[in-house]
């Protein structure tokens, strides 16, 4: 009996709904709902204003950012031994003579294939020979460039023993 109570209900219900809507239109699916993104976590909202009141607002970092340091381009080194660092120099031998004005320093250079002999008083980027022996070179640090020597000196030696620096 409340099979039939049901299923008469059911096709009660199915002929009002058809009654009600009119001809051609179809059932009105419900919308999706508008869903909006939450704001990041850390936002602020668009209509803030902070009213200070004579204190800091305390979301502002009090202490400053540093001022962005302007780096010169770096210069162009020249070509051959005047554009060779120390630090980048190997010397790879030296060439003695019986008259000391003939005495030579190999000098190689990464990125070259030649190596380039140096006499005293040769200058090369940041240094200028100061003196050559049978195993070592001394070289007067200069500022990068110029011809100003200072008070530095650097001694490399030809064959360096084992935790030295070459």
């Amino acid at each position: 009996m409340i099979y039939r109570v049901s299923i008469l209900s059911l096709i009660l219900i199915t002929a009002l709904s058809l009654v009600a809507l009119p001809q051609g239109q179809k059932p009105a699916t419900p919308a999706a709902p508008v869903v909006e993104e939450p704001p990041p976590v850390l936002s602020v909202p668009k209509d803030y204003k902070y009213d200070a009141r004579g204190r800091r607002d305390p979301f502002v970092n009090p202490v400053p950012r540093p001022k962005a340091v302007v780096v010169a381009p770096p210069t162009a080194r020249p070509a051959g031994l005047k554009g060779v660092l120390v630090n980048e120099a190997t010397i790879t031998g030296v060439v003695t003579s019986a008259d000391p004005s003939m005495t030579r320093v190999i000098i190689s250079a990464p990125g070259t294939k030649t190596p380039y002999f140096a006499h005293v008083g040769d200058q090369l980027y940041d240094a200028v020979v100061k003196s050559i022996s049978l195993d070592a070179v001394t070289f007067a640090l200069t500022a990068p460039g110029t011809n100003e020597k200072s008070s530095r000196e650097l001694v490399r030696k030809v064959r360096p023993t084992p935790g030295e620096e070459k």
